[in-house]
C-alpha cells in the first residue's frame, strides 16, 4: 500500500511495457484477481484434515474454473494456485492473446484493434482489451465481419501473419499450384548492329561486273550572256527637256 515503493514501481513498469497496458491500474487489477483466488486457496489448505463435503466441493469447484480460464493446467492442486503470479493472469487478456495470435503486429496495435471495434470473440464484437479469455473462447478471435482488415492485403495487418482466416483459403490454393516455367524473348537486335552478309567467292566469280566508268568532269557553265548595247537608241533627257520648255 506504499504509494513510493521503488521495486513495485519499476517491475509494474515492465509488465506495463511488456504487455501493452495503459497504466498501472491495470496490474492492479490483475493483481487483485490473483490475490482473490489465492487467499481462498490458502483457506481451503487450512481446512483440508476437516471431514468436511463442502471444503471438497469448493476446492474443486475453483481448480475447475481457473483450468476453464486457462490459468492452470488440468490435474493442478491447490498449492498450484499459490505458486501463480501476475503474468499468468495478464496472459490470459484479450489484447494479449490478439497479440500472441497474430491479429497484430505489437501489443499496442492489439488494444487499439479492440478499442476500436475491429476484433470479435465468438462472432460478438468485444472493445474491452482487459477481457479474461476462457480456455475455449480462446480459438474464436477473429475479425469482426464489417471490418477491412479481413483483406490480407490491407496494410494494418501484420506482415507475418501466423493465423489465417477463412477468406485466405483461395490465396493459399493459388501459392501451391507450381508456377509454369516462361521463357523470356530472346531481344532482337537492330538492323543497325547486324553486319552486311559476305557472299562466297564463287559466286562472284561466276557474275562479271562490268567496267567502272572513268569519272567525269563536270561541264563547265556556259558564260551568262550581257545584253546587247542599243548604240542607235538616244538617250533621253527628262530633266534638260524640262528646262528647255519652261525657258520656251
Amino acid at each position: 500500500m506504499h504509494p513510493w515503493k521503488e521495486s513495485r514501481i519499476k517491475s509494474e513498469r515492465e509488465l506495463i511495457k511488456k504487455y501493452g497496458l495503459k497504466n498501472h491500474k491495470e496490474v492492479w487489477k490483475a493483481k487483485t484477481y490473483l490475490g482473490k483466488h489465492r487467499e481462498q486457496a490458502r483457506e481451503l489448505l487450512a481446512k483440508v484434515g476437516m471431514s468436511n463435503p463442502q471444503i471438497k466441493k469448493e476446492s474443486d469447484q475453483l481448480l475447475l474454473h481457473l483450468t476453464r480460464m486457462g490459468i492452470l493446467s488440468m490435474g493442478a492442486s491447490l498449492d498450484d494456485v499459490l505458486a501463480l503470479d501476475t503474468e499468468t493472469v495478464l496472459s490470459r487478456r484479450l489484447q494479449t492473446l490478439v497479440y500472441l495470435k497474430g491479429f497484430s503486429s505489437t501489443p499496442y496495435q492489439a488494444r487499439q484493434l479492440i478499442s476500436h471495434g475491429h476484433v470479435a470473440l465468438k462472432g460478438r464484437k468485444v472493445t474491452v482489451p482487459g477481457y479474461m479469455v476462457g480456455k475455449e473462447e480462446e480459438g474464436q478471435i477473429q475479425y469482426t465481419i464489417r471490418s477491412p482488415l479481413n483483406e490480407i492485403s490491407h496494410p494494418a495487418r501484420p506482415k507475418t501473419d501466423v493465423y489465417k482466416t477463412e477468406m485466405s483459403a483461395p490465396v493459399k490454393t493459388m501459392v501451391e499450384e507450381k508456377p509454369v516455367a516462361t521463357v523470356a524473348p530472346k531481344p532482337e537486335t537492330s538492323s543497325a548492329l547486324t553486319p552486311p552478309v559476305m557472299q562466297p567467292a564463287a559466286s562472284l566469280a561466276e557474275v562479271p561486273q562490268p567496267p567502272a566508268a572513268p569519272p567525269q568532269e563536270p561541264a563547265a557553265k556556259p558564260a551568262e550572256e550581257k545584253p546587247a548595247k542599243h548604240p542607235d537608241k538616244p538617250k533621253e533627257h527628262p530633266k534638260k527637256e524640262k528646262k528647255t520648255e519652261e525657258g520656251a
